[in-house]
Parts: structure tokens; sequence; C-alpha cells
């Protein structure tokens, strides 16, 4: 039986092929707002545009809200930038639960490591790892060097796992991260990052 980092090794693999076949294309395609098909998200401070997948809910300030709120209790400023946080919904034991999230963070804040060394930092602090992730997979979109892993856990009968795409870009490091209790959703939402374009 196969463990659960490599299942959903597995699974990025095959989306990481597709993207090699697809290159540089685009793709078409509770109260809190959802986002239809064709929503796209834009930073003109990173100068970058992404198109996530459509019926997930907007949680970016709510998510903002509760980072600032840990960081008073814990008297730190030192708090990744979330851009954008979106989910499925939240009950995330659902079977098809899904989420996305990009952050970011000062490239200068690890200025004592290399990028390659600087890009598993900042994965390990988005996915909320302490520990080594591992060697990552490599990819190239819109002009963009990523390092991409992937991140399974289980916790009693529950599988999660987690792509998280990692470059720098403008003096940050910045991350894509998503996480699903299905393989197939995480497929279709690592598949989301042919969207991504740098301008």
């Amino acid at each position: 039986m196969k463990t659960l980092k490599q299942r959903f090794t597995a699974v990025f693999t095959s989306v990481a092929l597709s993207l090699a076949v697809a290159g540089a294309a685009a793709t078409q395609g509770d109260s809190s707002p959802s986002s239809p098909p064709g929503v796209v998200y834009s930073n003109h401070t990173l100068r970058f545009r992404y198109r996530p997948v459509g019926g997930m809910r907007d949680e970016t300030e709510s998510r903002k809200a509760e980072i600032q709120s840990r960081a008073a209790s814990l008297r730190t400023n030192k708090t990744l930038d979330l851009l954008l946080a979106m989910s499925s919904g939240k009950d995330d034991t659902a079977p098809e639960w899904h989420s996305l999230s990009i952050e970011a963070y000062p490239r200068k804040a690890f200025s004592h490591l290399d990028d390659v060394s600087a890009k598993a930092r900042m994965t390990a602090w988005v996915a909320g790892i302490g520990g080594l992730l591992g060697t990552p997979r490599s990819a190239v979109l819109s002009g963009q060097s990523f390092a991409v892993y992937v991140v399974g856990e289980r916790d009693g009968t529950l599988r999660k796992g987690a792509v998280i795409w990692t470059t720098i870009v403008r003096g940050k490091l910045l991350s894509f991260a998503f996480v699903s209790n299905s393989p197939k959703q995480l497929t279709i939402l690592t598949g989301s990052m042919k969207t991504v374009r740098f301008f």
C-alpha cells in the first residue's frame, strides 16, 4: 500500500506532466462570497495574476484577522503576508474539502540563506512544519522558477495532502499553497497554477 506522501506525490506528478504539456497556456475557465469561474486575483505590487478554481469562499479578511490576533498574543510582528485565502467550506474534515492560500514574506529576512534554502524555509513555514521537507521538484511558470513540495499528513482516518509552490519575485518569497482531503481535488487545485501570469 502506498504511503500518504507517495499517494500525493503521484498526484503531483500527473499534474506536473499536464503543466509541462500545457506550457504557458492559460486555462478558462455559507454567507461568504464564492468565486465564480473567471474571477481573477491580481497583485500589482508583485505583478502577477492568478485565476482560482470556482466555487470557493473568499476567507482572506477573516484569516488575516486571525493571524493578527495570534501575532498579538505572541507579541510578534513576524508573520506571513496573507494575500489570498479561499476554501470550499468551514468543515475541513469533509471528504472533498479543499483550500488555497497565497502568502508572501521578505526575501531579505533569510539573507543568510541561498535561494534554494530560503524557498525551503518559506515552504516549511507555510506548511506549518518545523523540520525538513525533502527534495523539491522544480517548475518554471510564466518565466518564474518554482520549488514545488508535496506534503502529506494523517490525523486518525483523515488524510490530508498539500502541494506548495514557492518562488522569489520582486524581493519577496511567494508561495501558492493547495490543501485537500481528496487527491482529485488536489489535482484540480494544483492545475490552476497554469493560470498564473507574471507581468
